[in-house]
């Protein structure tokens, strides 16, 4: 017995009849081509040959949940799949960009321009990492700060699909899986050569070229992409020496230094049942708003820069019928720098500005083993067992123009940490329509403790049309190098969630809605003391309250919506605070019409509410904001050219990130507004696939 054998009565109950089955797999083909470019215009028309060949494509599958394959709809708690072509239609242009369309995720930037990503409001802060990020499945997380910045700013024509959790997940993914999973599928089956460009002087090249050799079962394929761009214009009328009466020191009125360069290169070997991938990334940015709030100068400079690299060697072995064993091992080098880091002007400590120059360096081994096991009737069982080491090459500073001597080591380079992991879960099903699932982890580190993360969830396939979702899960968020060196109390502990969550499908021929509440508890959140600002600690439990809504229509062949509404109370228990940096209300609108075969015209519509500040802020919050882009997409089945060229934020309107605190002797050094972003602008991709 296998998987698929587990779960194929639950397919079969899908469709009424063999005419429903024939008329749902149709209108399933007509609604993914929007985002795929699968179908021709004879498919669209009837043709169910074609049909019957492109099924296995459309599945909606995702491993992420329960690291087991499953429709989308059936696995514990809401999958949310984004189709890398389709993104790029609606006018994404990196993963950041895309996250953006997921009910619940809204971005946010950190002082020196790093991206961010709050999952229910829950995210907000230098250095705050509480999603894990997977590239194929290959945990990019640092150790240093949680975070895995180059991989949001990957372009999306190297990515096949974006797979997401929102809420707990670590009983399957362990550390930083606290408010979310993310998971990046990049592009191995195709060959294309392509080109980028767009305002701010950004240009970019991208290719993809894949062999394989059937009789020996053996394929190569090979996905790189370069960008590089002077900046974006976002425009700073006042930074922070403005309030401190010292104008006459600061670079504003002026941009901010958003000047870029990201390269990557993804590999992927597979011979039978042995895979390897390689991981390259290589990205550096200019230092946007200055690290303590005073504008840089505009002078392109490419002051943070960051470098993975990744190698995972598997085998997947079959013990008998009823059983296989996945084994991986994984080695990955993680280097931050800072080159020239404004962090002074001249005349503020001293006649020359100030400037740091930062080298870190961290490397983390991993073996892992996955033990799937359906001998047990009505079970799937799984037995995964972990094992990681981590620890820091490097972490030293230096100063230019700072007037006192400093520590070159602004980081202590003997630590390390030991992980030791395992985890048990059950998928069983009562009866053809339900299934559970048990999930129970325990990780045990060797500077913070142990850690259990349980889970228990049910599905119940009601009907064809009706699936109703129930789950409850706990994750943890252990403190990273840089919380552990700059803790306020001698031991910061883990931050933990409890999260219920009750989610309904209803899905017909022609179109199908989600909604998922859910309620929050979080225990000991590790934060940036915004009070006193003098490091990290373990802040006051809060609680999430929301729900989430989505939306799908597809009228005929020509013409689909696609909408989400999200709404989330995250207050702190203690004073009924908001948490900083979320917004009560997201909302996305996306309309996609087809007038011609090949064409596709997307209007997107992004609507952010008030943004919270700090607790101790007494500014007002960000004001809302609502971003339109147009986008127009050529695309041929098959071999051919395709075309996106698209104009982000028609409207021009303003739209702001809240800033991060930092300290001044005890006064908040911020801009007075926000972190500003971009006006309209303009990007093309184009290419040719082969």
């Amino acid at each position: 017995m296998n998987l698929f054998r587990f779960v194929s009565g639950w397919r079969e109950g899908c469709a009424c009849s063999q005419w429903g089955l024939r008329l749902g797999r149709l209108i399933c083909a007509s609604a993914l081509a929007w985002g795929a470019g699968l179908l021709t215009g004879a498919a669209l028309a009837g043709d169910e040959e074609q049909i019957e060949g492109l099924l296995d494509l459309l599945e909606t599958e995702t491993r992420l949940a329960t690291r087991s394959g499953m429709n989308a709809d059936f696995v514990p708690g809401m999958a949310t799949i984004l189709l890398g072509d389709e993104m790029l239609a609606r006018g994404a242009r990196t993963v950041w960009e895309a996250l953006a369309l997921v009910p619940g995720i809204s971005p946010a930037l950190e002082v020196t321009g790093e991206r961010q990503v709050l999952s229910r409001g829950v995210g907000h802060g230098y250095g705050s990492g509480n999603i894990k990020i997977l590239l194929d499945g290959v945990s990019m997380n640092s150790t240093l700060m949680a975070t895995a910045n180059p991989v949001l700013n990957i372009p999306l024509e190297q990515i096949e699909r974006i797979e997401v959790i929102r809420g707990p997940g670590s009983s399957v993914h362990g550390e930083y899986a606290f408010a979310g999973v993310v998971n990046l599928i990049t592009r191995t089956r195709d060959r294309a050569l392509g080109v980028m460009a767009g305002e701010g002087a950004e240009r970019g090249i991208n290719g993809r070229w894949f062999w394989e050799d059937p009789t020996r079962d053996l394929a190569f394929s090979i996905n790189l992409a370069g960008v590089e761009a002077d900046g974006v214009e976002a425009w700073v009328e006042r930074d922070a020496l403005g309030p401190l009466a010292l104008d006459g020191l600061s670079n504003a009125p002026g941009p901010a230094n958003t000047a870029l360069r990201h390269h990557a290169l993804f590999s992927d070997l597979r011979w039978g049942a042995s895979f390897a991938k390689l991981r390259l990334i290589d990205d550096a940015t200019g230092d946007h708003f200055g690290i303590n709030h005073f504008l840089p100068p505009d002078d392109g400079n490419l002051a943070a820069r960051q470098r993975y690299l990744a190698l995972q060697l598997g085998h997947r072995l079959t013990l008998t019928e009823e059983g296989e064993v996945e084994l991986r091992a994984e080695a990955i080098s993680h280097e931050r720098d800072r080159d020239r880091l404004f962090v002074f002007p001249a005349g503020y400590l001293g006649e020359a500005a100030v400037f740091m120059d930062q080298d870190y360096r961290e490397r983390r081994y991993e073996l892992a083993a996955d033990l799937h096991w359906y001998g047990v009737q009505g079970h799937a069982l799984l037995l995964g067992l972990e094992a990681a080491h981590v620890e820091v090459d490097e972490a030293r500073w230096t100063w230019s123009g700072y007037p006192l001597a400093l520590d070159p080591d602004w980081l202590d380079d003997d630590r390390s940490r030991r992980i030791l992991s395992a985890l048990v879960q059950d998928q069983f099903n009562l009866g053809e329509r339900v299934m559970l699932t048990a999930t129970l982890r325990y990780d045990d580190y060797s500077d913070v403790g142990g850690l259990f993360s349980p889970r228990l969830a049910a599905v119940w396939r009601i009907d064809a049309s009706n699936i109703l979702k129930l789950q409850y899960a706990r994750a943890f968020r252990p403190p990273t190098f840089y919380e552990l060196d700059y803790a306020r109390s001698p031991r910061l502990r883990a931050g933990e969630i409890a999260s219920y969550e009750f989610g309904y499908i209803f899905k017909r021929p022609s179109w199908e809605t989600r909604l998922i509440l859910f309620h929050s508890d979080l225990t000991r959140p590790i934060q940036f003391d915004d009070r006193d600002l003098d490091g990290f600690i373990n802040g006051p439990d809060a609680v999430l309250q929301g729900v989430e809504l989505e939306y799908q229509h597809r009228f005929g062949a020509h013409f689909k919506v696609d909408a989400n509404l999200s709404l989330v109370n995250a207050r702190r228990r203690d004073g009924d605070e908001p948490l900083a940096g979320g917004a009560d209300l997201l909302a996305n609108l996306a309309l996609l019409w087809r007038p011609r075969e090949r064409w596709t015209a997307a209007l997107q519509l992004r609507h952010v509410g008030a943004r919270h500040r700090a607790e101790h802020d007494p500014r007002d919050a960000i004001d809302a904001s609502t971003q339109i882009d147009l986008t127009l997409s050529y695309r041929q089945v098959g071999r051919g050219p395709f075309v996106h060229l698209g104009v982000k934020n028609l409207a021009d309107a303003e739209v702001w990130y809240p800033d991060q605190l930092t300290s001044y002797d005890g006064i908040g050094l911020v801009y007075p507004d926000g972190y500003p972003t971009p006006g309209r602008r303009w990007w093309l991709s184009l290419g040719y696939t082969f």
